[in-house]
């Protein structure tokens, strides 16, 4: 053979290598690369789509993407991390259409993820097809396909096998050029947009580095690669500095900075639902056909979905059988460590449902208790069992052929048992296998493709790895490639991300809801909008212009979908939860003043029709057939217009996760507004007037029958708060459940003397603050005609602790009844001016008039406001006050905005609980507010010294070598 023979026979495997590995994602995807679908699948539309375009048109501006003003009134951008900001994939959206920039931004995450877990199989001993395959099982297996649609998720994820490369290469042998890639890997991931993945990746690569010190041949310098190591880690977390100080100090405003055990525990995956790992649609889910049973598991399948293959698991059993549990051999104990990574993944996956009460004892672990979904575990129980099945086909063609015979024959007898077994739960167990969800009635079917499709791969692959083991032939390797690439194509091809194929143009086009407020508004930066709707991601997302597809419209919103929204902001907003669903209807009503306050000036109201059912009538009293289902945490506050005669209100209600309270503690205080001024106070006690949910009780009152549907059968318990007969306005609530949450599901006002009642609707819009202007389909306009404007002064204060401060603008009403016009007076926490000497006139709640030092209030000359220039990061003002006071923003307080008055540093306070406030005397003043942040700067700051350390580091590496080779 001539030299030029034997080059061309080395070269072409690796050709041919390479081909797969840049061929098989774009295959895969084939639809989105012919431009057919859009991989923005749930959560990758509804809440990273509309950033990203908004990161991509700051950074075409040359602007450092750092602030949003078009969700939660407000917030930081860059620091919520989950946007991507600095991840450079996502600059794509800068210079590409969103439709294609997104495309590629998923497709080249398929191939960044397949072709790191082929480098790093191949590093550790697994031949050609055996990294091959345990790049298509990690790449194409059920968890990443399943969270195709968290798109800063599996990004993130993609990086795992990257940085595992760099441990194993620094353990082989340390080089600096190693210490350096895998900081950038490191560094990278985090900016990805996913702390929990880079935890995960933590994790495993921890492990992985003491098993490498403790367990495998040690390298020749065992320090050095300990150096080498903790080099890596340092300047990962230095160059990542940029996004992570930033990220903390927006961690510490949120909800995310602690989580209580219920939320903490949220989907966790059920042991039962492991038989998911073997038949993926086992539960059904998929969202196109030939499968069709719906889904009928815990939670759903994204949060669930492990599946790696038929020919994966039978691979990865073979390597198990094959490695000797006392041999020295490093590829044996390589097999060792990714099984029990393998087994300890999928334990911590279950969560809740580990026994002992393990999984309270990891809610107290640090950091580990911030992050939710235990199920997550699942993306190291896909890379433990893609490299195992990785080794296994390596072993097939390496390992003593004797030792390979057996360790078939087991794996398949094994794989075979677990298939019956899984065939058996499906056909004759599936009502012992429900939890939330009864069984439909499509599912348990031997004709189901749900099951016979796996069976099918299954047979398959048995038939391929076994000709595979006998034969070392190209097309032996290349059929085995192809059915385990068609078996986990047979999952992820039919679930959701092909049903993203609308016209991303037209969707992004303004519904005729936006284009009317467009009509009436020069000014776009001048008001918000806010949206409410039930079921708000359902049919009519686009007229509600739900966030965060709303960015791209150009229309601020209220709403907004980030986990990491500003918590006092929240509140104000009738406790918008983090996908933007306010969760107390009652701050619609006329006497709440947080969407006032937020300068929301149109409400887009998802019109409900009223239900042709007949009404509930319990002991006499009417309660609409539609319920309320207001949830209450402790301290929720919110009030609802009530106009109605009555003697009595009548709550049904039951609590949650409250098991611990005393009978006779309250758990709810209503104070009723009458005509007269008068205010009647009363309580709900547990255990007299409400308590847990109960499957059964003579004394509770059927409340959510609805709820069957899924399962569960939820009963309130019926509680009557009498006084004597009034006319009564308004009514407010306010949680003071010592634990869990209080759940209102109906309320009506009952008249004894007339027999009348009145339900109470959460969600009435009193026209005294909202006036329809236009409904388009089953969306209404309102104008709010009590909407303060983006800025304005006032030239009174009045001084509360925070809790009366929220109260106040949840109630409209301050400590002593009387009303609160945010127009007249500004709100102060006491706990933030306790040292504050003010020049602002000062009226503390509950006074009946001002200081008679103050004399009364004049009505002098008024004070104007103009805004001269709206940018995201920077907002002019000139004002022109008569005296001293404060000029209020409606815009979110936030340590990173700077303030300047006339060109002197001033500080900024936040007044109303959550806007922007600058006290100022009186004049004529040019006002400049600026976002700069310093936690951004101190971390750009930090990144750039870590920069600097690996480039010393590789510059000093670099000449070393040098002197040495002269």
């Amino acid at each position: 053979m001539s030299v030029t023979s034997a080059a061309n026979s080395h070269r072409l495997p690796r050709i041919a290598v390479a081909a797969v590995l840049v061929l098989l994602p774009l295959v895969y995807f084939l639809p989105a690369v012919l431009g057919k679908v859009t991989l923005a699948p749930g959560d990758g539309w509804t809440q990273i789509f509309g950033i990203r375009i908004l990161v991509g048109e700051m950074i075409a501006r040359g602007e450092w993407p750092l602030w949003n003003p078009y969700i939660f009134a407000g917030m930081p951008l860059l620091a919520a991390i989950q946007p991507g900001a600095l991840y450079p994939p996502t600059w794509l959206f800068a210079v590409l259409s969103p439709q294609v920039a997104m495309n590629v931004l998923v497709i080249t995450t398929y191939h960044l993820a397949l072709i790191g877990t082929y480098l790093y199989a191949r590093r550790i001993g697994a031949n050609r097809i055996g990294a091959i395959i345990a790049g298509i099982t990690f790449t194409f297996g059920g968890y990443m396909i399943a969270h195709l649609g968290h798109t800063n998720r599996t990004n993130a994820a993609a990086w795992l096998p990257w940085i595992l490369l760099a441990v194993e290469e620094l353990y082989v042998c340390v080089r600096w050029r190693w210490v350096t890639l895998g900081a950038l890997f490191i560094a990278l991931q985090i900016f990805a947009g996913e702390p929990q993945m880079v935890l995960y990746t933590g994790m495993v690569a921890g492990a992985y580095a003491l098993f490498a010190l403790l367990l495998r041949a040690r390298p020749q310098r065992t320090a050095t690669f300990v150096m080498a190591l903790a080099a890596m880690l340092t300047g990962g977390a230095l160059l990542s500095m940029i996004q992570l100080l930033p990220a903390r100090e927006l961690l510490q405003l949120g909800d995310r900075a602690g989580l209580d055990y219920e939320y903490f525990s949220q989907f966790s995956l059920p042991p039962r639902q492991t038989l998911g790992l073997f038949f993926p649609y086992f539960f059904g889910g998929a969202v196109m056909p030939p499968y069709h049973v719906p889904y009928w598991g815990k939670w759903n399948v994204t949060e669930s979905c492990g599946y790696v293959g038929m020919a994966a698991w039978l691979l990865a059993l073979v390597a198990v059988f094959v490695a000797r549990r006392s041999s020295k051999d490093n590829a044996d104990r390589l097999v060792w460590f990714w099984a029990c990574c393998a087994g300890v993944a999928l334990l911590l996956s279950f969560g809740a449902y580990l026994p002992f009460g393990l999984y309270h004892v990891l809610h107290h672990v640090p950091v580990y208790n911030l992050f939710r979904a235990s199920g997550r575990h699942l993306v190291t129980f896909n890379f433990a069992i893609a490299v195992l099945a990785g080794l296994g086909a390596t072993a097939l063609k390496e390992a003593d052929r004797k030792r390979v015979k057996q360790a078939l024959f087991k794996a398949a007898s094994l794989l075979a048992l677990i298939v019956v077994l899984g065939v058996i739960a499906y056909c004759f167990l599936g009502r012992w296998l429900m939890m939330d969800t009864p069984l439909p009635s499509q599912a348990a079917a031997w004709s189901n493709p749900e099951l016979y499709i796996p069976l099918i791969f299954f047979a398959l692959s048995v038939v391929v790895v076994f000709a595979f083991a006998k034969g070392a032939n190209v097309p032996a390797g290349a059929g085995l490639v192809l059915v385990l690439f068609l078996d986990l194509l047979s999952f992820g091809f039919f679930y959701e991300w092909r049903a993203v194929n609308f016209n991303v143009a037209d969707k992004l086009a303004d519904p005729p809801t936006v284009k009317f407020i467009k009509q009436r508004e020069s000014d776009l930066n001048a008001f918000r909008i806010v949206s409410r709707s039930d079921k708000p991601y359902a049919r009519n997302a686009d007229l509600l212009d739900y966030p965060n597809i709303s960015i791209a419209r150009g229309l601020q919103s209220v709403n907004g979908y980030d986990p990491v929204r500003l918590g006092q902001m929240a509140e104000v907003a009738g406790r918008v939860t983090l996908d933007g669903v306010i969760a107390e209807p009652g701050a619609l009503s006329a006497a709440a003043q947080g969407f006032n306050l937020l300068n929301a000036k149109y409400l887009l109201n998802e019109h409900v029709t009223p239900s042709a059912d007949a009404p509930v009538i319990y002991e006499g009293v009417r309660f609409d057939a539609r319920r309320m289902d207001w949830t209450m945490p402790r301290w929720a506050r919110a009030a609802i217009d009530a106009k109605a005669t009555a003697t009595e209100l009548v709550i049904i209600s039951a609590m949650e996760h409250a098991k611990g309270l005393a009978v006779g503690a309250p758990v709810l205080n209503v104070k009723l507004h009458t005509a007269s001024g008068q205010l009647i106070e009363r309580q709900l006690l547990a255990g007299r007037n409400t308590s847990e949910w109960t499957p059964d009780s003579a004394a509770a009152i059927p409340s959510w029958p609805s709820w069957n549907a899924v399962g569960y059968r939820g009963r309130g318990f019926l509680a009557h708060l009498k006084f004597d007969r009034a006319e009564i306005e308004s009514i407010e609530f306010e949680s003071v459940i010592g634990q869990g949450e209080l759940i209102v599901t109906r309320a009506s006002l009952f008249d004894a003397v007339t027999g009348t009642s009145h339900s109470l609707d959460a969600v009435s819009l009193s026209p005294e603050r909202w006036r329809k202007l236009a409904q388009f389909g089953e969306v209404e306009v309102y104008e709010n005609l009590r909407v303060m404007p983006r800025a304005w002064f006032v030239s009174r204060a009045t001084l509360a602790p925070s809790v009366e401060v929220l109260r106040t603008i949840k109630t409209g009403r301050l400590m002593d009844g009387s009303l609160f016009d945010p127009a007249e007076a500004v709100l102060l926490e006491s706990e933030l001016f306790a040292t504050r000497a003010l020049k602002t006139p000062l009226m503390a709640v509950g006074a009946p008039s001002m200081p008679k030092s103050e004399g009364p209030k004049s009505e002098g000359p008024k004070s104007e406001v103009k805004i001269t220039r709206y940018q995201p990061q920077r907002i002019e003002l000139q004002v022109s006050n008569a005296s001293a006071g404060f000029l209020c923003l409606s815009e979110i307080y936030y340590r990173g905005w700077e303030a300047r008055v006339d060109s002197q540093r001033v500080s900024i306070d936040r007044v109303n609980f959550t806007l922007r406030g600058i006290e100022l005397a009186l004049g004529n003043h040019n006002v400049e507010f600026v976002f700069r942040a310093h936690s951004f700067r101190n971390g750009a700051a930090w990144s750039a010294f870590g920069l600097l350390l690996l480039c010393v580091g590789g510059l000093v590496t670099y000449c070393n070598r040098k002197k040495f080779t002269r």
